[in-house]
């Protein structure tokens, strides 16, 4: 964005130095705005499907973190925490759902969970756990 707004400060200036300003300068200028526009869309629109969890959103972020690695230092610096994340196990939790999702076929687990949670609690018996069960040897 920095560079967006000194080339149309370079062309603000030029045009009021000079009564023309020379045309392969001015298109140098339009080039590098409109390239700029085009870079800053991609990585805001990567940014918002992040923010959303959408389903391309790991595709978009991986190919504009590569494009972006290119702005040296901050830029590469951006992209490689970008790429860390995304390939590591919270990117892979976040945005490949079929990964983690549960696989299809019969629920009776939870059908049987909530059997469980009806039954009464019965302490184990003297037996399972020897007699004194709160005091334990030194030698253990």
């Amino acid at each position: 964005m920095l560079l967006i707004g000194v080339s149309i400060l370079m062309l603000v200036m030029l045009a009021a130095n000079a009564e023309q300003v020379p045309v392969g300068i001015a298109i140098v200028v339009i080039f590098v705005v409109a390239i700029n526009l085009l870079l800053i869309t991609a990585s805001f629109l990567a940014g918002y499907a992040l923010l959303k969890r959408k389903r391309w959103a790991k595709t978009r972020g991986i190919i504009v973190a590569m494009v972006n690695s290119l702005s040296f230092p901050l830029g590469t610096a951006l992209s490689v925490y970008t790429l860390w994340f995304l390939f590591g196990e919270s990117g892979r939790f976040l945005y490949h759902k079929a990964a983690y999702a549960l696989p299809h076929g019969d629920a009776s687990w939870a059908r049987t969970a909530s059997r469980e949670s009806e039954r009464a609690y019965t302490p184990p018996s003297r037996r399972q756990t020897g007699d004194n069960w709160q005091v334990r040897s030194v030698s253990e």
